[in-house]
């Protein structure tokens, strides 16, 4: 069971990527949200990450000015998942150090390159999920032309994601160790006296 405050940062979270989906609605396929989530998953940890990228995009689904949720929001949900599993992977491969400032760097590089790569695999699901949609299920030649009717989109998206990728999350990943990570629990007076009189 989450704690409140575990639950607040969870709705902290997912109210920044609605409302910067909303800034952002002019510029199809470009947001910040996969790129929150990464950085969310490698600061906080899988539990996390999942709890945000879901929550953000069945609301989204349901505000979203391109129309109501449908079919296709589940597929949009588990291929978010691939931003939350690379985030977690990454920071183990970097052992994440709560001191150290990110910057840009080879490694930004690599954290756009990494979301890029997610965003395709986002992209690859979403346009086959659609086709497999519109024609009922049925694994056909049809179904496979939305992956290139779909290709300009995808695009857009994956380069976006590199761009937005390698100048923030490095950013968001020192903001969330250093801020948000290490922000103690407000202790009690009443506490503090009963550990001085230990």
């Amino acid at each position: 069971m989450r704690t409140t405050r575990e639950l607040a940062t969870i709705a902290i979270f997912t109210s920044l990527i609605i409302a910067s989906d909303f800034s952002l609605t002019p510029f199809p396929n470009v947001k910040l949200l996969d790129t929150l989530v990464f950085s969310i998953a490698f600061v906080f940890g899988f539990g996390m990450g999942t709890s945000v990228a879901i929550t953000s995009e069945v609301i989204w689904g349901f505000v979203s000015p391109y129309g109501p949720a449908s079919l296709i929001n589940i597929f949009t949900v588990l291929g978010e998942l691939f931003f939350v599993i690379a985030g977690v992977l990454a920071s183990r491969v970097w052992k994440q150090d709560e001191n150290r400032t990110w910057g840009l760097s080879l490694e930004s590089f690599y954290f756009g390159a990494i979301i890029a790569i997610c965003a395709f695999l986002w992209d690859f699901e979403t346009n086959l999920a659609m086709g497999l949609i519109a024609d009922g299920f049925k694994f056909t030649f049809y179904a496979l032309t939305f992956e290139i009717t779909g290709a300009s989109f995808a695009i857009v998206h994956e380069a976006s994601d590199f761009l937005i990728g390698s100048a923030l999350a490095p950013v968001a990943i020192t903001f969330f160790s250093h801020t948000l990570k290490r922000r103690p629990l407000a202790v009690s007076p009443r506490a503090i006296n009963q550990e001085e009189n230990v």
